[in-house]
């Protein structure tokens, strides 16, 4: 069997790639002659790499675009397409390939992390996590998946979450640089959380009740009303407890699985549009429950802060 000249030229121009002389590798390619599609292929290959590692992102984006059209069923191309718009810095291309790399092979690792990492930094970091969350159901030892999963949480401010992904991350390479900072960032967020946000206000703010008692004085209250009032703020505390629990079971149960649902359906891309309507329909279908658990919720916290000012406020002699 005659061995064609492409291969012949390739066998000279695979060394060169091993020893990282892309240039000289770049010139070879440019002279070779494939005979038949899949070399013609194998060409644009080895063209796009050298490309990319020489920083000529613009030049490796052509070649992974023929690659994409000459081979309409492989992923692969897309996703290195993507990786390169991503490089660029140019995330709605990417993404729109990388959704197109996803309808081709729905399994791929690599195009869920590029997604994630396009969508983030495209400013929709909620989409990020979305595709980084698929990445690594996929493949669950992923450092990098856990470490950008924690920087999209972070970014949205759930610091727990964030938290988890980081330890994640240092729990497959407990030297990774990057999580142990990403850890100190979430705790420094937590504390700022914590320092400007209370959820009961001065109900269970202890500065804020120390400076009323020194500038009021305290109601007085007979025996009877002592435990009157205990018994009040147990009925209101059960209140708030049964409101916050209906919210959360809402958000678990129903809001939570309608939203990943559409964010999947999203990142899928857009050659089902029924789909991702049909889960926009059904998050919005169960949404007025859970805005209306929430306004009981609320409702319930407001009886008993309202019920502590009255308790706060002193009697007045007239």
């Amino acid at each position: 069997m005659t061995v064609s000249s492409f291969e012949v030229e390739k066998s000279h121009i695979v060394p060169r790639l091993k020893q990282r002389q892309y240039a000289e590798a770049l010139r070879m390619l440019e002279e070779a002659h494939p005979r038949d599609r899949a070399q013609r292929l194998e060409q644009l290959e080895m063209q796009a790499m050298c490309y990319f590692r020489t920083g000529q992102f613009e030049q490796a984006a052509e070649c992974y675009r023929q690659l994409a059209e000459e081979d309409p069923e492989s992923a692969r191309p897309l996703i290195n397409l993507g990786a390169v718009y991503n490089r660029l810095h140019r995330y709605p291309e990417a993404i729109e390939s990388l959704r197109k790399a996803i309808q081709r092979d729905r399994c791929n690792v690599d195009a869920y992390y590029n997604l994630g990492f396009a969508q983030r930094h495209s400013g929709h970091p909620d989409l990020a996590i979305s595709a980084y969350k698929e990445a690594l159901r996929l493949r669950p030892n992923m450092e990098q998946g856990h470490l950008n999963l924690g920087n999209a949480y972070l970014e949205v401010k759930n610091t727990v979450m964030a938290t988890n992904h980081y330890k994640a991350a240092l729990e497959i390479d407990p030297e990774l640089e990057p999580a142990k900072r990403g850890l100190v960032r979430a705790a420094e967020q937590e504390l700022k959380n914590r320092e400007s946000k209370s959820p009961f206000g001065r109900l269970v703010d202890p500065a804020k009740l120390t400076r009323q008692r020194s500038e009021s004085a305290a109601k007085s209250l007979s025996e009877g009303e002592r435990e009157k009032d205990r018994q009040e703020v147990q009925q209101l505390a059960k209140s708030v407890r049964n409101a916050a629990r209906q919210a959360s079971e809402e958000l678990r149960e129903k809001m939570q699985p309608a939203l990943m649902a559409m964010t999947r359906a999203l990142v899928q891309g857009e050659d089902r549009p029924d789909h991702i309507e049909a889960t926009h329909d059904k998050f919005h279908t169960e949404l007025p429950r859970f805005n209306e658990a929430m306004r009981t919720l609320r409702y319930a916290m407001l009886e008993l802060r309202g019920h502590e000012e009255i308790m706060n406020t002193p009697d007045i002699d007239v």
